[in-house]
């Protein structure tokens, strides 16, 4: 939904030339209504779950205790087999409760297999050779599109990143930032051009946590990582403190999308998972996005460190995150608008532009 209402919006001349505003506009209504349909008909499931489980909590005790006081009022059973008639009845209804949550878990899963099962199922886009010695990173005329969209978000862009170098993307949303970093994790395939990349490792806008424990969520950046190493990336996010306190450790066990930490707690745990990853491209959309200054700047000062000689590339429009910077390469109009390096007279001047802590 997001990718179309950008591409309506960065894509409308070019649309409205061609006379396919309207189409666009139709194409993004069905979307919003699919998912107001899938939204509604989840609630629906929710809605009735909840009344059969009430009901049946309700209803059944009652039926048992009007049959039992009968069979006691034919001397059959006494006063405590009544009782236990009752406690049964009422614990019989508990697993009931776990079967609509599961109903409700099934649902939601059902809707993300739909969502994503047609990204799963293609294959990942064969990434060219490795980069010529010294690089990074090479794209050669790439343009980029999301599926479905009619115009595309990147055209005939070349870029070279060297081994070490720190780049910033900056630029307006919806310009590409995000999508160039997509392209060079090899989650959206160039539409035309090559790409030649070494190994990278990723981390995304949105913090992605997952209900399980804290080593099986830092197992998705490194499946064979010693508890030994994991706890050093964890120190190296900041999270020694929190970890040594938690009465289970590594098995302390999150809730859906990280419940259980807070924002900075989450970031620095996918800041632990990138850490575990020892390749030599890092690409970082917006890192500090939705942290407060002083977490930031902790959270930032952590992943320069860390980062050594490994090549970074940072998806931003904040000044804290492309301060740190050698080359800032300014996006719009679907490729480069400007290159700014560090102490040429542009660079400070871009920097101010951006939005400050």
């Amino acid at each position: 939904m997001r990718a179309r209402v950008i591409d309506l919006a960065s894509g409308q001349t070019d649309l409205l030339m061609a006379g396919r505003i309207p189409a666009q506009r139709a194409a993004l209504a069905e979307v919003d209504a699919r998912l107001a349909a899938d939204d509604h008909r989840l609630s629906r499931i929710e809605a009735r779950a909840g009344l059969a489980h009430g009901l049946l909590a309700a209803v059944l005790p009652a039926l048992v205790l009007v049959a039992a006081a009968a069979i006691a009022a034919g001397g059959h059973i006494g006063a405590p087999g009544v009782a236990l008639a009752l406690l049964i009845t009422m614990a019989a209804t508990e697993p009931f409760a776990a079967l609509r949550r599961g109903a409700l878990d099934f649902a939601r899963a059902r809707l993300a297999a739909r969502r994503t099962g047609p990204a799963l199922l293609c294959a990942a886009f064969p990434v060219g050779a490795e980069p010529a010695p010294d690089l990074a990173a090479e794209l050669h005329h790439v343009m980029l599109r999301h599926d479905a969209a009619l115009a595309p978000i990147l055209r005939d862009l070349s870029l070279s990143v060297r081994e070490g170098e720190h780049i910033a993307l900056i630029g307006p949303s919806g310009v590409g930032k995000t999508s160039l970093i997509q392209c060079l994790a090899g989650d959206l395939p160039p539409t035309a051009g090559s790409v030649r990349v070494t190994a990278t490792a990723r981390l995304t806008q949105r913090t992605e946590l997952f209900r399980d424990s804290l080593r099986e969520n830092l197992r998705l950046g490194a499946p064979m990582a010693s508890d030994a190493q994991m706890m050093a990336a964890l120190a190296q996010a900041g999270l020694e403190s929190i970890i040594h306190v938690l009465p289970r450790g590594l098995d302390t066990e999150l809730g859906d999308g990280g419940q259980g930490l807070s924002g900075g707690q989450a970031r620095r745990l996918a800041l632990a998972r990138l850490m575990l990853r020892d390749v030599p491209l890092w690409l970082l959309d917006e890192p500090t996005e939705g942290l407060d200054g002083e977490t930031a700047r902790d959270v930032l000062a952590r992943l320069r460190h860390a980062a050594g000689d490994r090549a970074t590339i940072t998806a931003t429009h904040i000044r804290r995150e492309a301060e740190g910077a050698d080359r800032l390469l300014v996006l719009g109009d679907g490729g480069i608008k400007a290159t700014h390096i560090r102490g040429s007279p542009g660079f400070e001047a871009v920097l101010n532009g951006l939005r400050p802590d």
